[in-house]
């Protein structure tokens, strides 16, 4: 388990291991998601700073073997800094991907490329940074990104710890909260709505969503919200908005991660669950590690359905909140004035969940968390 502390400062464990041997898919055994991968030395020893955590007791990579002289195919020359692994999931990218990056601020050398390890086999790499690529883009100035199949020998690799993640990570380190404040909440120019509401009624059908969430929708414009589907632009048009917005109400969702690095202290925020669980805890902490914001917690949901047949990820449950009572939870944290929402009728979420299914190509069937 990693020892993780939002207030301890992690500069000082910045280090350099000389001709390191980065390898992404490796013999070993697996444990949980983790899978053997990572860096050694040339004398084999593991280096422990460069595993790769979801939280500070998930880790996503454990040691490998060390591998056959053979299998080292490839070296990359000059400075290198671990970047740890690329996911192709916008939360997991944005929470664990750019973990180490702060790194390209404390560093006191030049570091020629940034190396990361694909969370998938693909037949090319680089592939798996496609998300990635336009992400860091939004920092600023970032070295060339790159991603590696097989063991290979790296001249000068920087290893700086992971200093974010999810759960007992999500509040950051003081260095990568000053290394995303410096690129992204100052660097970036606030522009957009003064109020929105983040919706997910126009994302893939197999995502989380609310049922009815056009009747939020509604009942917020009247208040004069802007309704934001991130998925719709692109990195810098949302952090733009989320820079300028003074009021935000969103469900539970990754988009919020992305707004905590950029909104204000000045700005209110109000969190509809979507879900069961205790994931708004992360949101409460990034929000006030970062942005020193307290958002506003509805929790509303009265009813849950999932894809019939498969296993439940509760992620991704379509859920039925109960609307006067949100309506009188927002009026009542004073981000709306009108909390007078009414719920619909039996036959209203009949209809609903018919159009959803069919819209959908799915049978979904409830569940009872």
């Amino acid at each position: 388990m990693l020892n993780f502390d939002p207030e301890r400062k992690l500069a000082d464990q910045i280090r350099v291991v000389e001709n390191a041997i980065v390898v992404p898919w490796g013999r070993g055994q697996k444990r949980a998601m983790a899978r053997p991968a990572g860096v050694l030395t040339t004398g084999g020893v593991f280096c422990e700073d460069a595993v790769t955590y979801r939280a500070a007791s998930r880790p996503t990579t454990v040691q490998p073997e060390f591998p056959e002289p053979d299998e080292i195919k490839h070296e990359i020359k000059g400075t290198v800094l671990f970047g740890g692994m690329a996911y192709g999931h916008f939360g997991h990218a944005l929470c664990e991907s750019i973990a180490r990056l702060w790194a390209l601020d404390a560093y006191a050398g030049q570091i020629d490329q940034v190396l990361f390890l694909p969370k998938k086999k693909v037949t090319w790499p680089v592939r798996s940074l496609t998300l990635l690529k336009p992400m860091l883009r939004t920092l600023g100035e970032v070295p060339e990104l790159t991603a590696i199949n097989d063991p290979t020998r790296v001249e000068r690799l920087v290893i700086a710890p992971q200093a974010f993640g999810v759960n007992d990570m999500i509040g950051g380190t003081p260095e990568f909260r000053e290394f995303t404040d410096a690129r992204w909440r100052q660097r970036i120019k606030a522009e957009g709505a003064e109020k929105i509401y983040i919706s997910r009624s126009e994302v893939f059908r197999k995502r989380g969503r609310f049922l009815l969430e056009e009747r939020i929708e509604a009942e917020l414009e009247k208040e004069g919200f802007t309704i934001f589907h991130p998925q719709q632009h692109d990195l810098e048009t949302q952090l733009a908005q989320y820079k300028a917005a003074k009021v935000i109400v969103s469900t539970d969702n990754s988009a919020l991660h992305l707004a905590a690095f950029v909104a204000g202290p000045a700005c209110r925020v109000a969190i509809l669950l979507r879900r069961p669980g205790t994931i708004y805890h992360d949101f409460q902490e990034q929000l006030a590690r970062f942005a020193a914001i307290k958002p506003m917690i509805s929790d509303q949901c009265t009813r849950y359905w999932f894809r019939a047949g498969e296993r439940t990820q509760m992620n991704e449950v379509i859920s039925l909140i109960d609307f006067e009572q949100t309506g009188q939870a927002l009026a009542a944290a004073g981000i709306i004035a009108n909390g007078h929402w009414t719920n619909p009728s039996e036959d209203e979420v009949a209809t609903a969940l018919g159009d959803f299914e069919e819209q959908g190509e799915m049978t979904l069937t409830e569940i009872f968390p």
